[in-house]
């Protein structure tokens, strides 16, 4: 048998930068950046120019449509963090579109996600075990 081909399994995120109402020239560069975990003001990244659609070797991928720009990330090369997306000025000042929390690893996000379900199951678990035992014990109860 010859096999030809390869699979990969990825983990993708995405954040959505939408523009088209923010008065701010298409032409700007974008950017990508990590924030600052002392400075929540700062960040570290990089910019690029529109028409760019893949960056850091095929981890980042980018889909513009005119008025919002998408960053698809497969790995993050800076770690888990909050990250940006926005365009750079004229003054280098990076106008922010949007922001979120990414992982690097599947599991923090399932654990994101899995711990809400815990945290609305629990109290539904305890009520009705209570109101069990208590109905139980209520039958077995002569006066």
């Amino acid at each position: 048998m010859i096999l030809t081909g390869h699979s990969t399994s990825a983990y993708l995120q995405e954040l959505f930068c939408p523009y088209e109402n923010k008065n701010i020239s298409v032409n700007r560069p974008r950017v990508w950046c990590k924030r600052d975990a002392q400075d929540e003001n700062c960040c570290t990244g990089f910019s690029f120019q529109q028409g760019v659609n893949v960056l850091e070797q095929g981890n980042i991928a980018v889909k513009d449509d005119g008025k919002s720009f998408t960053v698809s990330v497969k790995t993050l090369t800076q770690g888990d963090g909050v990250y940006w997306c926005g365009f750079m000025t004229e003054d280098k000042i990076i106008v922010k579109l949007a922001e979120d929390y990414f992982t690097d690893t599947p599991f923090n996000f399932a654990w994101s996600i899995l711990r809400w379900i815990l945290f609305i199951l629990l109290p539904v678990i305890t009520i009705s075990t209570h109101i069990y035992t208590n109905k139980k014990h209520g039958d077995t109860k002569t006066t």
